[in-house]
C-alpha cells in the first residue's frame, strides 16, 4: 500500500511485523520473529510514521525486566484496515481473473 505520492506505506511484511509488535509488546522481539534486524524493524516503524503522520508505537524503556513495546490505538486500526485492504484487493484480483477466463471462452 503507498501513499498518494507514491511512497509505500505498508506491505505484508511490515503488516506482520506491527502484528508480532502487538503479540510480543517488543519491537526487539517481533524483530527477531520476523528474521529482521532490530534497526530494520525500527527504521521501518519510524518512516512508516512519517509518511502517515502519527505514532504506530509506543515505547516504555524497562529496567531489569526489559521494556514494552505497544501498538497505539492508531496502529491497532491501521493492522485491522490492511486485512480489510488485503480481503479487498484479493476480490478484485479473484473478479478480474474470472472475466479474463470469461473472455478466453467466448
Amino acid at each position: 500500500m503507498s501513499s498518494e505520492s507514491g511512497k509505500e506505506i505498508l506491505d505484508d511484511a511490515k503488516w506482520q511485523m506491527l502484528i508480532s509488535i502487538h503479540q510480543m509488546g517488543s519491537l526487539k522481539a517481533a524483530a527477531d520473529k520476523e528474521n529482521i534486524s532490530y534497526r530494520k524493524a525500527w527504521g521501518d516503524v519510524i518512516k512508516m510514521e512519517n509518511i502517515l503522520g502519527f505514532h504506530l508505537v509506543e515505547k516504555h524503556r524497562g529496567g531489569k525486566t526489559g521494556g514494552l513495546t505497544i501498538l497505539t490505538d492508531e496502529g491497532k486500526r491501521l493492522v485491522e484496515a490492511y486485512v480489510d485492504f488485503r480481503a479487498e484487493f484479493q476480490n478484485n484480483v479473484n473478479e478480474t481473473i474470472r472475466r479474463f477466463k470469461k473472455t478466453l471462452k467466448q
